[in-house]
């Protein structure tokens, strides 16, 4: 009876509403367009521990209607390496950004924790298969809507359809990203 008295108090005391904000609001706009250019990719096993140039470019918005909050978005991105293993990917991303503004709204750190999922594909032979990332993003606002993008960890894992990529690997892979780029909120 007591465990179920402190389960019932817990789920209440969770469900109620909190009325201390732990973080203040995004002063910038909700719309963004982002691209991660100084990206790369690292696969330790399927591409036989090779790092790959990984260029990017998402357009999202936030539904707050400020840069804050829960966020949808759309992220192209290509793995540049050997002619043979180039690869593209196609993934929605989802996550929820805590803004940190300050100098009196003039500067803005954004915390941004998301995960992806979707395609990808190679394009020698039209091989495609499944993607899924989690990772992080910092946005720091140094004027109006224009930002640094700095991810600094990407941890994501896919599978192909068949594993004729590399004759004889797996067909599930593990890769690590990391990057910087420049974003836009409008």
């Amino acid at each position: 009876m007591n465990r179920l008295v402190a389960v019932a108090a817990f789920l209440a005391a969770s469900a109620a509403p909190l009325s201390a904000r732990a973080f203040d609001e995004s002063t910038r706009r909700p719309f963004y367009i982002q691209s991660a250019v100084g990206s790369f990719s690292y696969f330790p096993v399927l591409f036989r521990d090779q790092t790959y140039w990984k260029p990017d470019i998402e357009f999202g918005v936030h539904f707050t209607g400020r840069h804050d909050g829960l966020t949808l978005g759309i992220r192209q991105a290509f793995d540049v390496g050997r002619d043979v293993y180039s690869m593209g990917e196609t993934v929605l991303r989802g996550g929820w950004d805590f803004a940190l503004p300050f100098r009196n709204g003039r500067f803005e750190l954004v915390l941004a924790p998301f995960g992806t999922f979707g395609a990808n594909y190679v394009f020698t032979n039209l091989h495609a298969g499944v993607r899924f990332t989690v990772g992080f993003d910092a946005k720091l606002f140094f004027f109006q809507g224009l930002y640094l993008l700095v991810r600094p960890i990407e941890l994501g894992f896919g599978q192909f359809v068949d594993n004729l990529i590399v004759p004889g690997q797996q067909n599930v892979f593990f890769t690590f990203n990391a990057g910087i780029g420049l974003g836009y909120a409008f």
